[in-house]
């Protein structure tokens, strides 16, 4: 499918291509939380913007800046872009100290290039460019235009999309290189729900959960001596003073898509506390939330279908102080039910127990059919680059066009393979961020060569 000159471009390209993916590593464009120096996201994102728009710009591509928010590089003005690729600019934060190599220096070493941002979402976005700038050199002429959009908001909530729908119109066909091979056709339904209640348990604190959509990886509580259960097991911890402990239920972080591979420490402590006489609060909480428990049955929501799996549901965070008890919920839910459904189950099931809840986000289901035009050719091109079998995936996740009508994930993790996206020593083998561009150039061929 990939013509000879176009794939040989690619390949001549592909130095320059490393270099401007170090470049942009180079850039710490984690988004703030509020504007920042007259920049809706920081002086770091906007400067990783400039880059690209810059980078393409010098390849013949016609740029556009939407106030820092978001930036287009399009193939051709004379007429509406017909195929969108979306990639994000901005990062996820990092603790350096766990790294192995500098996280904001492109470190190359054993044929792979270590940064943050390698796989999400910088490699795949320099990946797009350089498929775009092997289509020109090649001096292959494109029937339709393609539009490339650098977003600088998609791990802080997405409001760069905001802008853009408010500012422009989103091509007709759209996918991003912001999820997985072969590709990502259904993304659940999340909903994250809040409770609270006044708490007649002898706890006198305690903190678990750093962050609403991960599986917490340890619980602290403080406690009066008297009450440490007997018998801890050995993930658990206890320091004690004269009158009080301080109690550590260690667990195993996860993401909340995938919390069967985490361990609980939430449900891990309600669960131990429960077994005592006076701590009838973490016995309902324990009903509600069983130790090991992924798919909502103590809430009663629990249901799956064959096309989007089946529902999750994770207590991620709780705090105890003077007394107040407040939690948080994360449900991803499949096509077979609905928020409205799910919503009035757990709060009927909390209510019952003593605690009052509210909904903090809510997100609908994303699916598009297997039969879309957009998903057979690009389950295509996977097929003839990789000769792997293309199949349709469903998640618990969100990707980057989980509001975008018809838009699919495409790329750029392949099956198999743990990049530590999101995580200390983040990388992209460098065989892969080359395929990454050949099926790019190929998507863009066939849909608008």
């Amino acid at each position: 499918m990939l013509p000879k000159l176009v794939a040989q471009k690619i390949e001549e390209n592909q130095t320059a291509m490393l270099q401007t993916l170090q470049n942009l590593i180079a850039i710490p464009s984690v988004a703030t939380r509020a504007p920042e120096n007259g920049y809706p996201y920081g002086s770091n994102c906007a400067d990783a913007l400039d880059f690209m728009l810059q980078t393409a710009a010098s390849f013949g591509l016609h740029t556009q800046n939407l106030a820092y928010h978001i930036g287009t590089a399009d193939t051709d003005v004379t007429a509406a872009p017909y195929l969108g690729i979306l990639a994000h600019l901005d990062v996820v934060p990092v603790m350096a100290e766990n790294w192995h190599t500098p996280p904001f220096t492109a470190v190359l070493k054993e044929d792979c290039i270590f940064g943050r941002g390698a796989i999400d979402d910088k490699g795949p976005a320099v990946a797009a460019l350089y498929a775009v700038k092997a289509i020109i050199d090649a001096g292959i002429p494109l029937k339709k235009p393609v539009r490339l959009l650098f977003g600088c908001n998609e791990e802080n909530g997405s409001t760069d999309l905001e802008y853009y729908h408010a500012h422009d119109t989103m091509p007709p066909l759209v996918f991003t290189p912001d999820g997985s091979y072969p590709l990502i056709s259904i993304e659940k339904g999340m909903m994250r729900i809040t409770f609270h209640a006044l708490l007649h348990d002898p706890i006198h604190t305690l903190q678990a959960g750093t962050a609403p959509n991960a599986v917490p990886a340890q619980a602290i509580c403080t406690l009066s001596a008297s009450e440490i259960p007997t018998n801890l097991p050995e993930n658990c911890t206890v320091s004690i003073t004269e009158e009080t402990a301080q109690l550590i239920w260690n667990g195993k972080a996860a993401h909340a898509s995938t919390p069967e591979t985490g361990n609980n420490a939430i449900t891990g402590l309600l669960q131990l506390l429960a077994e005592q006489p006076k701590f009838a609060d973490c016995r309902a909480l324990s009903a509600l939330f069983p130790h090991g428990c992924t798919d909502g049955s103590g809430l009663g929501i629990a249901c799956t279908d064959e096309t989007s799996g089946a529902l999750t549901c994770i207590c991620s965070q709780m705090q105890i102080q003077d007394r107040e008890l407040t939690g948080m919920i994360d449900i991803r839910y499949p096509l077979c039910t609905t928020k409205e459904a799910v919503f009035q189950t757990v709060q009927e099931r909390l209510q019952d127990a003593g605690f009052a809840c509210e909904i903090v986000i809510q997100n609908d289901p994303h699916a598009v059919s297997e039969e879309s035009e957009l998903v057979q050719t690009l389950l295509r091109v996977y097929e003839e680059e990789t000769g792997q079998k293309g199949k349709c995936l469903a998640i618990g996740g969100g990707t980057y066009v989980h509001d975008i009508p018809g838009g699919v994930a495409f790329g750029a993790e392949f099956p198999g393979w743990d990049y530590h996206m999101h995580g200390d020593d983040e990388f992209v083998p460098i065989a892969h961020l080359m395929k990454d561009v050949r099926m790019m150039a190929a998507a863009i061929l066939e849909i608008c060569g």
